[in-house]
């Protein structure tokens, strides 16, 4: 069984890199793309010919008729939700269902893990989620008291399945208006299904038989590695493993069923909600980074915190994945800055300066960046084919940026419609994307 043609792509920042394009470019040439982690917390943007599509659940190969779209174990599912996006997608002349299959290990986001989010997220320690009830979810899964889209298939028992981790809710927060009684949850659950049903089945063995006749595999992660529930700024996390050990346990396939890394970052650096974020800019040059790159939620619409790139979380994202190369997104947005910056390192207050990644919250206080800053360039970058058609202080942020994440480009995006990008020679994505 042959693994050199499959691909997992992982964001390397706090998310919001620009995955959904590479993905989109990339399908045509794989069979399967496979969504393994994440929930509707999650979107990737899609941009063709100027027009945009959002995706949320539905892996980003949907815009390719050829593309067997596969929704693995590890992801967690509201179907409403789901069902309005694949409404989307058909209004728009996009077949999906057809070529759409759903794990039957995957687990459903119900209305109490919503009401439980939201309530936490009311109160001080709240940190930041986008309160659709991924967390909740996750987290009873961890304590077996989760719904799987297995379940759906036997409804005499659904209502058992679902009663433990309801009345938890209850227990904790009383009966929220906005919370139906266990058996409308039931009623409404089992309506919703009724169109997903025939999309049910067993993904880990399409998968696994896929791998074995050599048919080629993309695998599509969502969110980013510092949002990794283990090797991310924990507790400002999402709550599962969107770093490459979520790969293996959200399809049920080994390791050696993988190629290659291809790990994604913006030339500059965003997250959303509360957390560290050494590189992130208060001033003017933040606020410009914003509107130019048009920082806004895909999910939630909320205003991203923006700085320059910082170095240290790409290159610990590279080591914990394995990448074997960058792809860098939005290069054009720096277009027209008299000077950028990237963060080397992170100087405590004694003078010390280090690259290490803390792995505790407060580790990180006090921690201020560390900037090499290199000259801007006039000329635009926008579009650009060619690494030559670059300035040349574009090119030599580029190779700064590369010797601190000590990862080679594979991939270089100069906007945001399928045709704006390049690849640098020697790059692996070779025969894969247009040179």
């Amino acid at each position: 069984m042959g693994a050199a043609g499959n691909l997992a792509i992982l964001g390397l920042q706090w998310g919001d890199e620009g995955k959904g394009k590479v993905v989109d470019l990339l399908a045509p040439r794989f069979r399967h793309v496979v969504r393994f982690q994440g929930g509707n917390n999650a979107g990737h943007t899609v941009v063709v010919k100027g027009e945009s599509f959002a995706l949320h659940q539905v892996p980003s190969g949907a815009l390719h008729e050829g593309c067997l779209l596969v929704v693995g174990g590890g992801v967690v599912l509201n179907l409403e939700v789901l069902a309005l996006e694949l409404e989307r997608l058909e209004s728009r002349g996009f077949a999906v269902r057809e070529r759409l299959l759903l794990s039957e290990k995957a687990h459903l986001i119900l209305p109490h893990h919503i009401a439980l989010d939201r309530w936490r997220e009311g109160g001080r320690n709240r940190i930041g989620t986008t309160g659709r009830g991924i967390g909740p979810c996750y987290e009873m899964k961890a304590a077996r008291m989760g719904v799987r889209l297995g379940d759906l298939l036997h409804p005499e028992t659904l209502a058992d399945r679902i009663r433990p981790g309801f009345d938890e809710v209850l227990h904790l927060l009383g009966s929220p208006e906005d919370l139906p009684p266990l058996e409308r949850l039931v009623q409404e659950l089992l309506q919703a299904a009724t169109p997903f049903l025939p999309l049910i089945g067993d993904a880990q063995g399409r998968l696994f038989e896929a791998w074995k006749r050599g048919e080629p595999i993309l695998f599509e992660g969502a969110q980013a590695t510092l949002l990794d529930i283990d090797h991310g700024t924990y507790p400002f996390v999402t709550s599962s493993n969107c770093s490459l050990g979520g790969l293996f346990t959200g399809t049920g396939l080994p390791p050696k069923a993988l190629g290659r890394v291809l790990g994604i970052a913006k030339a500059y650096t965003t997250r959303v909600g509360a957390g560290p974020m050494p590189s992130e800019l208060l001033d003017a040059t933040g606020e410009r980074l914003r509107e130019v790159g048009h920082e806004y939620g895909t999910t939630t619409g909320r205003p991203r915190r923006c700085g320059w790139f910082d170095g240290p979380i790409t290159a610990h994202a590279c080591r914990t994945n394995g990448v074997d190369g960058l792809a860098i997104m939005k290069l054009d947005v720096l277009d027209g800055f008299g000077e950028v910056g990237i963060v080397t390192g992170y100087r405590d207050g004694e003078g010390g300066v280090s690259r290490r990644v803390p792995g505790c919250a407060q580790d990180w206080e006090g921690l201020r960046p560390e900037i090499r800053r290199l000259p801007g360039w006039s000329a635009p970058t926008r579009g650009a084919r060619r690494l030559a058609d670059l300035p040349p202080e574009a090119r030599a942020y580029l190779q700064v940026l590369e010797e601190v994440v000590e990862t080679p480009i594979a991939y270089l995006s100069t906007g945001p419609d399928r045709e704006e990008g390049c690849l640098p020679g020697g790059s692996f994505l070779q025969g894969l994307l247009p040179a």
